[in-house]
């Protein structure tokens, strides 16, 4: 055998026993999000003997959009409906004493994984924060720390949602006080004068609700990255401009650039995350107004919607986190990018992008984007079965 065959060989086996030793719980909803961070593992080259997925709502059948993806075992796909029932399935599975890491891909998983921290942290490396995170769940305590750190955010105030006439400045935004308990980003609403918004307060779900002065964008912006150590190490390697977005969501039609080309206040992002003490994978939110003011919008502490771009740049953020807590050092991985790519969520992008630039323009978004939320020739499966789904809705309801 020859020294450079014995060196492959060797890198070959050191990689595989890497791979092996990581084991990982995802925990989620039925969405692109999941599928991102499955296939982010999944072509590494963790073994998916050795992944495990936690569904989470209601009536998830086990024939699914993540099931079918070739990174896992559908057997290793479980579904539950509600976020009470998170941890003791995660200390159900820890009896055959295996120690996973785990990656939260919805707020109400990274709520209930988070907030339980101290009972699971013997079986799993979890996410985790110094703080209370059902308080830094809303939207009002972000915003106090939000400011202690150094952002700007927009004026604001938190009212019960029978009290309209305690805001005068339109237009305006509302948003649930909480991100998970009584609404969610569907319940973000735009009022232009206050008969609009005593209607968004008589009909959204939640009781308290954040309203906020509504800022005239020059562009939306999205800080994707990973926490390690409660902020002593912390990974950015890129932005997202979101050029083109369905209501009442930050998925949508984006470039990602690497960060070098952004001017952003890198001292608040790294004050604001060591204050909370959180270690995890993150997506902070920003809009900058006409003037080039940066206003802080949220932070989410778990992997973002449109994170899959970030692995897809050439940074692989879920496993980043997962080898960093196996380990207890970076793997020898890229940590920035060079070129821009653009992200499509095809499925929820497909209406408004059709009305906005014409059919064609909107074929040719879809084969120009580098990256895609389910379309994936290295994994096709899953955006075949979204298709199948959507037809079938389609004839379904044309048959009532």
């Amino acid at each position: 055998m020859t020294v450079r065959k014995c060196c492959i060989e060797n890198s070959i086996n050191e990689r595989d026993n890497v791979m092996n030793n990581i084991d990982v719980v995802i925990v989620g909803g039925l969405h692109h999000n999941t599928l991102g961070v499955l296939r982010s593992l999944g072509e590494k080259g963790i073994p998916k003997s050795q992944i495990r997925v936690l569904l989470i709502g209601e009536r998830i059948s086990k024939n699914n959009l993540i099931s079918k993806s070739k990174y896992i075992y559908t057997d290793y796909v479980t579904c539950i409906e509600r976020y009470e029932e998170i941890i003791p399935w995660l200390v159900h599975l820890a009896d055959d004493k295996k120690r996973r890491v785990i990656i939260c891909c919805s707020d109400g998983a990274a709520e209930a994984v988070i907030g339980h921290y101290d009972e699971i942290k013997e079986w799993y490396a979890a996410p985790s924060l110094k703080c209370d995170i059902s308080q830094l769940m809303s939207k009002q305590e972000q915003g106090r720390l939000a400011r202690e750190s150094g952002f700007f955010l927009p004026e604001s105030k938190v009212l019960s949602t029978a009290k309209s006439e305690e805001w005068d400045i339109y237009p305006c935004i509302t948003k649930p006080i909480k991100s998970v308990i009584g609404g969610g980003k569907g319940d973000i609403r735009i009022s232009h004068n206050s008969a609009e918004l005593s209607h968004e307060l008589r009909t959204t779900e939640a009781d308290l609700v954040q309203i906020q002065r509504y800022i005239k964008k020059k562009m939306e912006f999205q800080l994707i990255g990973c926490s390690l150590n409660g902020g002593e190490i912390i990974i950015i390697p890129g932005y997202t401009d979101i050029i083109r977005q369905p209501d009442n969501t930050n998925t949508g039609y984006l470039l990602y650039s690497p960060i070098s080309n952004l001017n952003y206040d890198k001292k608040a992002v790294e004050t604001f995350i060591k204050k909370i003490g959180y270690s995890g994978l993150f997506s902070l939110e920003f809009i900058r107004d006409e003037n080039g003011v940066d206003y802080f919008l949220e932070i989410n502490m778990r992997n973002d919607g449109n994170a899959y771009c970030v692995k897809t740049a050439g940074v692989n953020l879920p496993f980043i986190w997962c080898y960093y807590q196996v380990n207890g050092r970076l793997p020898e991985e890229a940590l920035k990018f060079d070129k821009p790519i653009w992200f499509m969520p095809e499925f929820s992008d497909i209406r408004r992008g059709i009305k906005t630039v014409g059919v064609f323009k909107w074929v040719q978004q879809f084969f120009t984007a580098k990256s895609h939320a389910v379309y994936n020739l290295r994994d096709m499966k899953p955006f075949w079965f979204q298709i199948r789904h959507i037809v079938i809705k389609r004839i379904m309801k044309s048959n009532n």
